[in-house]
């Protein structure tokens, strides 16, 4: 639905130039001056791409005996509201209700053998 529309009239560079007219000498100064100004900035950069594999490499060697970070002492766990399938819930379901009923049982005979040695030694009425 997004057509480009060509203007009504087309413009050329010649036709560019000629509306901008002669530049005057404070506009020359200037261009001049930006133009020197990117020069020197490109003249940089690609000195500092050149020597990037020394320093590179004088980094590597300067840190070649230094141990790795520790890594952190509480891992940042997935967050609880991340989706589980279903077969995982299940199983996770599972083990807790299997731990909650182990529990219970070893309180329950823990409480039989409390009372059965009550009944032996009197320890209370």
């Amino acid at each position: 639905m997004n057509k480009r529309v060509r203007t009504s009239r087309p413009r050329f560079a010649s036709d560019l130039c000629k509306e901008l007219g002669a530049p005057k000498p404070a506009q020359i100064r200037q261009l001049q001056k930006s133009s020197r100004e990117l020069k020197e900035e490109i003249h940089r950069l690609e000195c500092s791409i050149a020597a990037a594999p020394a320093a590179l490499r004088r980094h590597r060697l300067a840190t070649m005996d230094t141990l790795p970070a520790p890594e952190p002492a509480f891992a940042i766990t997935k967050r609880r509201t991340s989706r589980m399938p279903l077969q995982q819930q299940r199983v996770k379901r599972n083990r807790m209700l299997g731990l909650l009923i182990e529990l219970v049982t070893v309180f329950a005979i823990l409480a039989a053998a409390l009372g059965w040695m009550n009944q032996w030694f009197h320890w209370w009425n």
